[in-house]
């Protein structure tokens, strides 16, 4: 990522701005020698210096081999480094993995702020069971991945296969129990025999509209 950070000189700005005006117009990249002509350079080898040069700079890359081959690099986004571009699952079948592409609904961008644990997915809740947390129906969860949880800590598990769950874990005495926190809602007693799986910690929420 060093190399974004190097300044680049005013006809290496002219060439990349020649190439990226093309690549927008016409769906592909300029040879050297249409780069030479449209910029007044004098031959192919000083414009691939240019090229090279901000390649090196990161700017650009070029693909050996093949013709019209230079790739734009997309600049940094000054808030990317403030922000999380993360997945929102959907219904999760029987068996079928949670990141499956078929299971992203759509993808948020966020503020990495609102999170404690950085989060690497969001669900849907669905149900009441954990008001007492403020975690409230159609609120979006962020979800830290992992298999590994304390006993009390918040966590995104899977039970019986295919129904997937926000509860607070209790783990004594080799005793599973995932425990809501709402009055009328039933606590989840896991048994050894059932399909099972802690799939994250709580991050935090995304209050829903």
């Amino acid at each position: 990522m060093r190399a974004m950070t190097l300044q680049i000189t005013h006809r290496q700005s002219n060439v990349l701005a020649f190439i990226r005006t093309r690549i927008e117009r016409d769906g592909q990249s300029p040879t050297l020698e249409e780069i030479g002509e449209a910029l007044g350079i004098g031959s192919v080898s000083a414009v691939l210096k240019h090229v090279r040069s901000l390649e090196a700079k990161g700017r650009l890359t070029i693909e050996p081999h093949r013709a019209r081959s230079i790739r734009l690099v997309r600049e940094p986004d000054p808030m990317d480094a403030d922000t999380l571009e993360l997945p929102l699952i959907g219904r999760i079948a029987a068996g079928e993995p949670l990141f499956s592409d078929s299971r992203v609904d759509r993808r948020l961008r966020v503020s990495r702020a609102l999170f404690r644990l950085r989060p690497d997915y969001l669900v849907k809740v669905v149900g009441d069971s954990m008001r007492g947390d403020g975690i409230l129906d159609g609120d979006l969860v962020a979800v830290h991945a992992t298999a590994v949880a304390r006993h009390g800590q918040v966590v995104a598990a899977r039970v019986r296969g295919n129904e997937f769950t926000i509860k607070r874990l209790h783990w004594k005495s080799e005793v599973i129990r995932l425990l809501p926190n709402s009055p009328g809602f039933k606590p989840i007693d896991v048994d050894p025999t059932e399909d099972f799986a802690i799939e994250g910690l709580y991050a935090g929420l995304l209050r829903g509209r």
